[in-house]
């Protein structure tokens, strides 16, 4: 029997009661180990990057929040037996969290978010067909069991002495943390685009700047700010036919002939130089979602508050800039829009709609219903790209058109439809093949005579950004797609240098159809008269609070840290003038979204049945 009082004594056969301490290390580092196994099968899944997956943020991350459990321990050593308690509360606190969040992680690859817990737990029933599997499991039986032990442990360890040497070991222990917090600061040669998969949960649960709301006064000024400068040009026509692909995560690491680093695609590096290419050409945001924001309202996809815990991604992007849709409806083009993605995702049909297409259709056409599916329902690119050569060729279109064709089989876990291959390298060379082939079934139709394709990504690949890739492509690696414009005004003319957004893709289509269209310092146009935007925004993923942003003339992009009123330059560019300019534009558009309700977890507990 254990007697918790001054003499606190426990029988010395019992070898870890008399080194507690460090039984709760082993303990806590067997928790690490099941976190780390967990957090690189899931970028795995992800990514399909199998040996290349080897990070290290999860246990550095880990080790800081041990070094924080072995302070409190060491310093629970200066109060009294009574006191120790409340040690005793706080620290056995901390490792159920972080065992609840390693089983969460495990069975809904979301991370534990302790607002849901006070937001959903009244709401919450027992599941016995998704969790009960689980818990019983041995991953399930093995986690909770060296949970229970870690707090048993440490709790010894608060009730024990240290007899000799008593305050040097406190010294010791208080030491520990910010001997091993430090660790998360070091540099490392690979860093994954989704960061909060690998952070500590008490780090996951730290509000970022990006979701700090603005004061109602600062707002209301934000909100009386003009937008931005326009200015406004019609051009002579130059096209017919407008049709954006939008390859699903298309790199620029991937291009042999872009970056130099893979050698993925090249179909699309051979059609790049018997075409054109945007030299330098970002993606505005780091998901789909963002990308089409981006590409289709010619609004930058910047975080409203709650944006990355919500599924209401399309709230505040249901209009259009420049009256592009209504634009080319007054002038008589037709929109349309393919897709082998599921349209019920993230409601994409309801948005593509409220945008104006004309034409849209997803992959429940009975084209493919005999087709193997890949992940999101995906019937894969070649019968996608063939599916839009049959609708071309029934010619039901007899005027200008502008179509858009958005791709799902390079999707991570990268799943080619009807083959046993696997991975990122795979997937993109059956999509570059397929690509290749679209391009010359359009040539063969004359479709370049009069028409225009235009492809590029929707964001860079969710992939582990590798130092090779930083190296080569900068710190703006993270937002660096293709861009690759294929018709005869073009043949040969390759490289087209400046610095090129996704935002552009609205006014350069206008321009091409000798519609008047619009650029600013923000925005610029790659059709007729080329305009280069003096400011590119990204909406980074890997650092969800800062907006990488790259000045025309600038080799390097600057970066801006979200902080509600007090949002600002990470390290402000002293030659740009309008630098305090730039920041406000970033803060007025923000102040223009509304807040979106978190409810990720809601909808996840909601297709598992655990609330109604």
């Amino acid at each position: 029997m254990i007697v918790f009082n001054k003499n606190f004594s426990i029988k010395r056969r019992l070898i870890f009661c008399q080194f507690p301490l460090f039984f709760f290390i082993i303990s806590f580092f067997v928790l690490i180990f099941f976190r780390w196994n967990l957090s690189l099968t899931k970028i795995n899944q992800m990514t399909a990057c199998n040996a290349d997956c080897l990070v290290w943020d999860a246990p550095v991350y880990d080790l800081g929040v041990l070094g924080g459990l072995i302070a409190l321990i060491g310093f629970s050593r200066l109060f009294y037996y009574p006191l120790r308690w409340i040690f005793c509360v706080f620290v056995s606190s901390v490792i159920l969290f972080y065992v609840i969040d390693v089983f969460i992680y495990d069975l809904f690859s979301l991370r534990l978010q302790l607002a849901d817990i006070l937001k959903y737990s009244s709401d919450i029933s027992g599941n016995k067909t998704v969790a009960w599997p689980r818990i019983k499991s041995f991953f399930g039986v093995s986690l909770f069991f060296t949970g229970a032990a870690a707090c048993c442990f440490a709790i010894l360890a608060i009730f024990s002495n240290f007899q000799k040497n008593n305050y040097r070991k406190i010294v010791g222990c208080l030491a520990a943390f910010p001997l091993l917090f430090v660790l998360r600061y070091l540099p490392q040669d690979k860093n994954y685009v989704l960061e909060n998969q690998n952070q500590d949960f008490i780090s996951a649960n730290i509000p970022g700047g990006g979701d700090k709301e603005f004061s109602k006064e600062f707002k209301n000024e934000l909100l009386k700010l003009p937008a931005s400068q326009e200015v406004c040009q019609k051009s002579d026509e130059i096209f017919k036919s407008v049709v954006l692909v939008v390859v699903e995560s298309l790199s620029a690491y991937q291009s042999k002939n872009i970056a130099g680093l893979r050698n993925y695609l090249p179909h699309l590096d051979d059609i790049s130089r018997k075409y054109a290419y945007l030299d330098e050409f970002y993606a505005n945001g780091f998901t789909t979602d963002g990308g089409l924001i981006a590409l289709l309202t010619g609004h930058v996809p910047l975080p409203q508050i709650n944006r990355y815990q919500s599924t209401d991604v399309f709230s505040g992007y249901k209009e259009s800039k420049q009256d592009f849709f209504k634009t080319l409806k007054v002038g008589g083009v037709h929109t349309s829009y393919f897709t082998s993605a599921d349209l019920n995702f993230l409601k994409s049909r309801d948005w593509l709609e409220n945008l104006g297409f004309d034409y849209i259709e997803g992959p429940d056409n009975s084209y493919y219903s005999a087709l193997p599916r890949g992940v999101f329902a995906d019937p894969g690119d070649k019968a996608l790209y063939q599916r839009y050569l049959n609708w071309l060729d029934e010619g039901l279109i007899k005027g200008r058109m502008f179509s858009v064709i958005q791709t799902v089989t390079t999707h991570p876990p990268f799943v080619i439809p009807g083959s046993e291959k696997r991975g990122e390298e795979a997937a993109f060379q059956y999509a570059d093949e397929a690509l290749g082939g679209f391009v010359r079934a359009l040539e063969d139709r004359g479709f370049f005579d009069a028409g225009v394709l235009v492809i590029t990504g929707d964001h860079r690949s969710m992939t582990l950004l590798t130092a090779a890739e930083r190296e080569v492509l900068g710190p703006s690696a993270p937002a660096r797609v293709p861009a690759v414009i294929v018709g005869k005004s073009f043949e040969g003319r390759g490289r087209i240098a400046g610095q090129w957004q996704q935002t552009d893709v609205i006014p350069s289509v206008l321009a091409g159809f000798g519609m008047e269209s619009c650029t600013s310092d923000y925005q610029g146009r790659f059709f007729g008269e080329r305009v280069e935007a003096k400011f590119i925004f990204h909406a980074l993923g890997m650092e969800r609070d800062k907006v990488l942003v790259k000045i025309k003339n600038h080799k390097k992009p600057f970066f801006v840290k979200l902080n509600g009123d007090a949002t600002d330059w990470v390290l402000k560019p002293q030659e740009v003038k309008n630098a305090d300019a730039v920041v406000q534009e970033i803060n007025r558009q923000r102040a223009d979204l509304p807040v979106v309700d978190s409810n990720i977890a809601h909808e996840l507990l909601k297709i598992y049945n655990f609330i109604n």
